[in-house]
């Protein structure tokens, strides 16, 4: 079987990336950038096995360009660079999509290639889509390299963003998430419930707190007020959720601690990290928080950011 290639040709970044498929996608896509390093193509088998888990398509998506140099009316490429990495970039895609079929028989898989940036090209290719995966790192070549925008689009993607690292995570293990200290990280919690069901695995909800401005005795004194606050914020925000998934196994975590700290604690045994976008230090606006940059930096799980529900209000 052959792979559906969609490529966009050079032309203005406003120019919407277009998609070679005419079927409607019934269960969801799952998009996949990748780049040619071996971080990306672990991220990409990531996303089969995430595709298949959650019975939805994958597409895997490409962006090729030449960065910017000289001056105006000077280019110093030679004139067959660009043709030459669209061609690069097809066959990457080609050689990616034979691979997975093989491994993966029955998913159905799509490729598509974008002109600009990475960051952009992705983001377009997500519109619609479930989860877009990228990895942690990439290439450094003249094309553009998806590791170095991952921050980016996990800042800006309008759909969940999965984040792979190179390290090889356990093989099981429950899905861990962070509980943020605002009513914000609902759909977070339910991307969390949801991969634990699909994973069969327990669900380990992680709240950290600090309390700023008190001693180490005035945190003493206040002991036994303080985490019981807590756990019940924890305890009500997980209700509303198993309702929904009465299958789930929870774990609560209470502790004082930084959220990044407790979250790379219990992510070195996890199968997936899931954070929100708002709160507990995660992402806002254009910029990635201490604890997803944290996270990003040093863990070895796959981690997925959510974008809740109001962030976009």
């Amino acid at each position: 079987m052959t792979t559906q290639l969609s490529i966009d040709q050079p032309a203005p970044r406003t120019s919407p990336v277009q998609d070679v498929s005419t079927r409607a996608p019934t269960l969801g896509t799952i998009v996949a950038g990748i780049d040619g390093s071996g971080c990306a193509r672990r991220a990409a088998r990531w996303a089969a096995m995430e595709a298949i888990r959650s019975h939805a398509r994958l597409r895997l998506v490409h962006a090729y360009s030449l960065h910017v140099a000289g001056f105006s009316g000077y280019n110093p490429y030679p004139a067959n660079m660009l043709p030459e990495l669209r061609d690069d970039g097809l066959a990457l895609l080609q050689d990616s999509a034979d691979r997975l079929r093989a491994d993966f028989p029955g998913l159905d898989i799509s490729a598509q290639q974008g002109y600009g940036a990475a960051a952009e090209t992705l983001r377009r290719a997500s519109e619609g889509a479930t989860l877009t995966v990228v990895g942690a790192h990439g290439t450094n070549r003249v094309a553009v390299a998806l590791g170095s925008v991952a921050a980016d689009i996990a800042a800006t993607n309008p759909v969940p963003v999965a984040i792979i690292h190179p390290g090889e995570p356990p093989a099981s293990g429950p899905v861990v998430v962070g509980i943020n200290d605002t009513s914000t990280d609902v759909a977070t919690l339910e991307f969390a419930f949801q991969a634990a069901a699909s994973r069969h695995a327990t669900l380990t909800a992680v709240r950290s707190y600090t309390r700023p401005g008190l001693s180490y005795l005035d945190l003493l004194a206040d002991d036994t007020v303080a985490p019981e606050l807590e756990c019940q914020m924890v305890s009500e925000r997980i209700a509303r959720c198993s309702r929904k998934f009465p299958a789930v196994a929870v774990h609560q975590v209470v502790l004082h601690d930084r959220p990044a700290s407790a979250l790379l604690d219990y992510a070195q045994f996890a199968h997936l990290v899931v954070v929100g976008n708002r709160g507990y230090g995660g992402i806002s606006g254009m910029l990635v928080g201490s604890v997803s940059h944290e996270l990003i930096a040093y863990s070895t799980a796959p981690m997925v950011i959510v974008r809740s529900t109001s962030s976009a209000t």
